[in-house]
């Protein structure tokens, strides 16, 4: 199995991988690539609605840019030095 054989699997894994893949008529590391994906984009999904419930959940949606300005204002070496 060329196409998972750097892939630190179990044999039985493997096995199956090789079987649904000829079964598929196709490669295994395109079998793989295709199952990452659909795995990634559920995945995705999933995160995306746990942020919108908590954004919810607190009252308030903010944009990316005000998010991301919130997260920066807590990082010490972005901090805008302290006025005088």
């Amino acid at each position: 199995m060329s196409g998972t054989s750097n892939l630190e699997l179990p044999t039985e894994l493997k096995l199956r991988i090789v079987r649904v893949a000829k079964e598929r008529d196709e490669a295994p590391a395109t079998l793989l690539s295709s199952a990452i994906d659909s795995l990634l984009i559920i995945e995705e999904a999933q995160i995306a609605e746990v942020r919108r419930r908590d954004a919810t959940d607190a009252g308030e949606i903010y944009s990316n840019e005000d998010a991301f300005a919130k997260l920066d204002s807590f990082r010490p070496s972005r901090r805008d030095p302290l006025p005088k």
